[in-house]
């Protein structure tokens, strides 16, 4: 299929190509120019890395788990909650001058 590129408009892509392709509303889409030619591919996922206290909290209940207690949730956010409340007491503190 050939689309002309107007200067009214944006690049549209047919709703033909976004079906073919497997391109659904909510996708994120990147794009890559090289030499006169762009491909568009599926934006990578974020990766998420966990803050300090979240990995003790996980750590802790994975400790629990492995000693055969059980954690609940509630538990497990009260850790998570307690840890954060400490690294924030330790990073939110005035140097006296």
């Amino acid at each position: 299929m050939t689309v002309t590129v107007k200067s009214k408009t944006g690049l549209v892509v047919p709703p033909s190509v976004l079906r073919l392709a497997g391109i659904k509303n909510g996708d994120r889409l990147e794009f890559r120019v090289s030499s006169g030619t762009i491909t568009i591919a599926p934006a990578k996922p974020a990766t998420y890395k966990p803050a300090k206290p979240e990995m003790a909290a996980i750590r802790n209940g994975q400790a629990a788990i492995a000693r055969g207690e059980s954690v609940s949730l509630s538990e497990f956010l009260r850790g998570l909650d307690r840890n954060r409340r400490k690294a924030g007491a330790k990073t939110n503190r005035k140097v006296s001058s």
